[in-house]
């Protein structure tokens, strides 16, 4: 399989559709929950559904071939840059990255990435560099 850049239309849908199977049902599971538990208060914050994304997709990239469904539908993969199959530590680093540092600093990593990705194409993401996997074209 020869390694293309993968447009950023890609990675995009493919994140969304990932965020709609694995955060919508566990939305609704906390949101029943806890007005079980607190009917009075407003439910504002979502902790399972970042819980059970990060679960979802580690999951998947390593026991679903480096793909979630997103993934899957828009023809692309994660593996490892030296062509290892995906470890535990990277997949976790990988999902930690995108899921922890990404929102802590407010995506300035990644926009600076995504400016520079208009230049060179093969730019892989801060999540990728740091877990040293890459995502590739499947179709």
């Amino acid at each position: 399989m020869i390694a293309v850049a993968v447009p950023l239309w890609k990675r995009a849908v493919a994140g969304q559709i990932d965020q709609l199977v694995f955060q919508t049902p566990a939305k609704l599971i906390e949101k029943a929950v806890r007005q079980k538990i607190w009917p009075d208060k407003e439910v504002k914050r979502y902790y399972l559904p970042t819980v059970v994304t990060m679960a979802g997709e580690v999951y998947c990239m390593l026991y679903r071939n480096g793909q979630t469904l997103g993934d899957r539908v828009v023809g692309i993969k994660v593996v490892s840059a030296d062509g290892r199959p995906l470890s535990l530590e990277q997949v976790v680093k990988r999902t930690l990255y995108k899921d922890v540092v990404y929102p802590a600093t407010l995506g300035i990593p990644l926009i600076r990435a995504l400016q520079q990705m208009k230049s060179n194409k093969d730019l892989e993401l801060p999540h990728d560099e740091f877990a040293h996997t890459k995502l590739i074209s499947t179709k």
